[in-house]
């Protein structure tokens, strides 16, 4: 890999609106099974945790004998919803080409799985700007493991010089496990606080860029 700075991104709530789909998939999951859905502002609170959290969530809404038919169902119409009403937050196109020019490699780190991660990547576009992708699987322990898992991957060490952008308190904490600089998304979907000990927070995806060249000149800076 060419040296420069490596540029790590969150997926849900950073790049992609996920609302857009999570909320009307989990909408009609229940009014399939002629229960009541969860409140919109509930379903947002889990966007960005793993998988295995919202899915645990959902059963305990559920009676048992359909709860787990409730998930899938929901999990389904989700990957169904992507390529029909998933839109990006305006802007991250031309956000990820302005920085795909500054960065030595551009990378996706996502508590989703697989199969939804992919599926967002492809039906949106923006895969070509990304080296390398590591969602989540079950042996994973936490996001800033998976981004140490990543940056080895990469050949990177840690501390080598990046910025992970990420609108969660995970994207926070695993770049500070693993030396890099950290850029929160308050656009996103966490909670008050949660972005704390970012070293800038943007309120849209377009002050990303300016953040991120602040905040690698500093870097710089320091480091000569």
């Amino acid at each position: 890999m060419a040296p420069g700075p490596l540029l790590i991104f969150d997926l849900d709530g950073t790049l992609f609106h996920t609302e857009t789909v999570t909320v009307p998939a989990t909408r009609a999951a229940f009014e399939r099974h002629g229960l009541a859905p969860p409140s919109h502002e509930a379903v947002c609170a889990f966007i960005g945790r793993p998988g295995v959290e919202f899915s645990a969530w959902l059963t305990t809404l559920c009676p048992p004998t359909v709860a787990e038919q409730i998930v899938r169902d929901a999990a389904e119409r989700e990957l169904e919803l992507i390529g029909e009403s998933g839109v990006l937050y305006p802007g991250v196109p031309e956000m990820l080409a302005e920085l795909e020019a500054r960065a030595a490699a551009m990378a996706i780190c996502s508590n989703g799985s697989r199969r939804y991660v992919e599926a967002v990547l492809g039906a949106l576009g923006i895969g070509r700007f990304f080296a390398a992708v590591r969602f989540r699987t079950p042996t994973d322990r936490d996001k800033p493991q998976m981004l140490a898992d990543l940056l080895r991957k990469l050949g990177r060490p840690a501390g080598g010089g990046g910025v992970v952008v990420g609108d969660r308190s995970d994207d926070v904490e695993s770049a500070r496990a693993n030396g890099l600089l950290a850029v929160g998304c308050g656009y996103g979907y966490g909670r008050d606080g949660e972005l704390d000990g970012a070293d800038g927070v943007a309120a849209s995806p377009a002050q990303i860029v300016g953040l991120v060249d602040r905040l690698l000149g500093a870097q710089a800076e320091v480091n000569r």
